[in-house]
């Protein structure tokens, strides 16, 4: 007999503070057509334990959501020891999302949600608890196996127009474990009121996977899941932890003020004027998201960074002025193509006057990944970047110590 329940998966890091939103909204949208969802978010350690329950209760099938870096090893880990068991074993997520074909190479892995997973999730599922052959290239957004094992993907899923569609099972997950300190808040949550991003950074999956769109949840959608999450938890500041939060500034500028609670979020330093640094202020903002990226203009012009690179210190000035209390978080990159030693430099000093400059800026350092189908991917190609073979070497990609 055909199993009923689902089992999601995201393997994070001991860091990741944030909810898994992506299997919390495809658990969703398989439970609105009457599957049950079972939600897991645990570090590599749970491996055999996480198997253990897949060889008890034999889900349908176990999706995956991925991302490029040392997170992989579990999930390859685990998908080989479910694969064994013969579950079906599912990839999603930004790094699946990229490399659909080179997933589908693996033995362990069946198949591969490309892009936005709830409606594609719920056509495989049907498709998977069907007693008929099933024809998987009629599923958009669905990367898969020929009968030969050719891996095949024949179109994509257009993106969802009404998000309000589906929402995230916050039930399903321990929210506690959640919880963040912002500012002198000690139960802020982060939530998702958007996707995508309307810039063109280089270097981010945005170009590939969300196509420089932005679409937004309606307020009445939004407002509620606040207030659940205010009435069952306490929570006293809310992180929106959007890719890009102000797609449209001045709606967005009306939910924030609609919500009412202390909150912080991502910004452009281009966003930084006097008066709407006044705003963050008056709306009790506790910090802010920067990506600064370089403050070398060639390098940010090279990247489509749309952005000055003395906007970064002229933002920050007015953020000092206005609202010192507010913490900026400013993220850069090092060994981007086209980047030179001068140039690096010039992005390290930066960073020591902002930080003089301002006694709550924190700036960190990543150094550049390449990710297939970005704008800089061929550049770095021709720079000599030799990109890995298997699975297993996309696990070596860490943001965090170089490639």
């Amino acid at each position: 007999m055909t199993s009923n329940t689902i089992f999601l998966i995201n393997f994070r890091n001991h860091r990741d503070m944030y909810p898994p939103f992506g299997i919390m909204y495809v658990a969703d949208a398989l439970e609105q057509i009457g599957f049950n969802v079972k939600i897991f978010h645990e570090t590599e350690e749970f491996v055999e334990p996480f198997v253990k329950q897949v060889e008890a209760e034999r889900p349908l099938f176990v999706g995956f959501s991925t991302i490029t870096g040392p997170q992989l090893r579990p999930t390859i880990v685990a998908s080989q020891k479910v694969h064994a068991l013969g579950t079906p074993v599912v990839w999603g997520g930004v790094h699946a999302t990229i490399m659909p074909l080179d997933v589908l190479k693996e033995d362990y892995v069946d198949f591969v949600v490309v892009n936005e997973g709830e409606v594609t999730a719920q056509e495989l599922a049907q498709m998977l608890s069907w007693q008929k052959p099933p024809l998987w290239s009629s599923v958009a957004g669905l990367a898969y196996k020929a009968a030969d094992g050719t891996p095949m993907f024949h179109k994509e899923r257009d993106f969802i127009e009404d998000l309000d569609r589906f929402t995230p099972r916050w039930e399903k997950i321990p929210v506690e474990r959640y919880l963040i300190p912002s500012g002198e808040y000690t139960r802020a949550i982060p939530v998702y009121i958007s996707r995508g991003c309307p810039f063109r950074c280089g270097f981010c999956y945005n170009e590939v996977v969300m196509k420089r769109t932005w679409r937004q949840h309606s307020d009445e959608v939004i407002l509620r899941q606040i207030q659940w999450l205010k009435d069952n938890y306490r929570i006293d500041a809310i992180d929106y932890a959007d890719d890009y939060l102000f797609g449209r500034i001045k709606p967005m500028q009306r939910l924030v003020e609609k919500v009412g609670m202390p909150w912080s979020g991502q910004v452009r330093v281009q966003l930084l004027t006097p008066e709407f640094v006044e705003w963050l202020r008056d709306t009790g903002c506790q910090w802010v998201n920067i990506g600064a990226e370089s403050g070398s203009q060639p390098v940010l012009d090279n990247m489509h960074k749309d952005q000055k690179a003395w906007q970064i210190e002229w933002g920050m000035q007015n953020l000092t002025d206005g609202a010192p209390n507010i913490e900026a978080n400013l993220s850069f990159i090092v060994g981007l193509p086209s980047e030179t030693p001068a140039d690096t430099k010039i992005t390290l000093d930066l960073m020591e006057r902002l930080c003089d400059m301002n006694a709550k800026a924190r700036s960190s350092v990543c150094v550049y990944m390449p990710y297939p189908g970005t704008p800089l991917w061929p550049q770095a190609l021709e720079l000599g970047y030799v990109p890995p073979t298997t699975q297993e070497g996309w696990c070596d990609m860490d943001l965090n110590r170089g490639n």
